[in-house]
């Protein structure tokens, strides 16, 4: 879930009413019954509906645009296409893999806490869908972001260590500055990260591969040599399409100096 200071949704992709209502169904029911692993909503035909007709549509894309590291961890946890996940099944079968384990939350997390939950192991997911009335983008974390984005990735160990090490650093991190340039860095890398791969443009970012909207776009964008030091020197806007992204040359070179900048931190 994306934390707090970095969600717009009220400025940039305002909902409509039914869709708020039942936003506001799903914190209620969180409050009354969350917790780790635990599965406290039940979806609709329709939401059921929504998330096949997104999830097949965002299947057949990655086979062309993720990354190979991205695909083998869809292979290793694998998610439904034709009903929406349940977090009990999701969650237990994360953590049997990397150790991981899934927090249901009701509102939007402060940026320490969402990072910080990292080092212990936990990623804290939103339980609602993208409105209807826009499947193709969300302008704010929902389901499908957060289980096809961030959740597939931490079936990948090297992946699920890269969000630890995000996780200890914003524990340790004793500035609102340093603080600032953490989330910076995982905006632009765990969230909207391209990587070379056989002279051909991959994504493995969360936000790229759970929006079809993003991947039809990415020709369009400014692309950038890899640099965690532009990274925290750059604006961006999570309520639009992004218009810039930074590629690193492998998975390596982005976990390398990823790790060297969290050390640090």
């Amino acid at each position: 879930m994306t934390p707090a200071n970095e969600h717009r949704a009220e400025t940039g992709g305002r909902i409509d009413e039914p869709c708020a209502r039942r936003r506001r169904e799903i914190t209620q029911a969180i409050r009354r019954a969350g917790g780790l692993n635990s599965h406290p909503v039940t979806y609709s035909a329709e939401e059921d509906e929504l998330w096949g007709t997104m999830v097949s549509k965002l299947n057949a894309m990655h086979s062309r645009v993720a990354s190979s590291r991205y695909l083998r961890a869809k292979e290793r946890l694998p998610l439904p296409v034709t009903h929406t996940p349940r977090i009990d099944d999701l969650g237990r079968r994360l953590n049997n893999l990397t150790g991981f384990r899934l927090l249901p939350v009701d509102g939007l997390a402060p940026v320490r806490d969402f990072y910080g939950r990292f080092g212990d192991d936990i990623f804290s997911t939103t339980m609602y869908l993208r409105c209807p009335s826009q499947p193709h983008y969300s302008p704010e974390p929902d389901m499908l972001h957060e289980l096809v984005g961030h959740v597939v990735m931490l079936a990948d160990p090297q992946f699920a260590d890269l969000y630890r090490l995000f996780g200890k650093a914003a524990n340790n991190a004793t500035s609102e500055q340093d603080l600032q340039a953490i989330s910076q860095v995982f905006w632009f890398t765990m969230e909207t990260g391209l990587v070379q791969e056989d002279g051909r443009t991959k994504a493995y970012g969360a936000a790229l591969l759970s929006s079809s909207g993003e991947l039809a776009k990415l020709d369009s964008c400014l692309v950038e040599a890899f640099s965690i030091q532009e990274m925290i020197a750059s604006d961006y806007d999570i309520s639009t399409y992004q218009g810039r992204l930074f590629i690193a040359q492998s998975v390596e070179q982005m976990v390398r100096e990823v790790r060297s900048f969290l050390t640090r931190a």
